[in-house]
């Protein structure tokens, strides 16, 4: 398991198109994928899920990934956080 602090850098946060986007990002990968902000821990491969954190630019959130291609789906959910393109 792999645990990273990540900042949301989009100028408009993570509304739903956005959110749309990261789930996507998350739902390319096998490993079981988290993020955490503050008390709450929701699995970012559900929209409604994400959708609940209400995300803005400049949030720090917990991202965990659990699983064989657990790298490769932290390092794109950093990127896509905090350019807003993914891979």
């Amino acid at each position: 398991m792999i645990k990273k602090s990540m900042t949301i850098a989009l100028k408009g946060g993570l509304e739903a198109r956005p959110i749309a986007e990261l789930v996507q990002v998350a739902s390319r990968y096998d490993s079981r994928v988290y993020i955490e902000l503050g008390t709450k821990r929701v699995n970012a491969k559900s929209i409604m899920g994400m959708m609940s954190l209400e995300l803005d630019n400049g949030d720090q959130m917990l991202v965990s990934a659990d699983g064989d291609d657990e790298e490769k789906a932290i390092s794109d959910i950093e990127q896509f956080v905090t350019t807003g393109q993914s891979r």
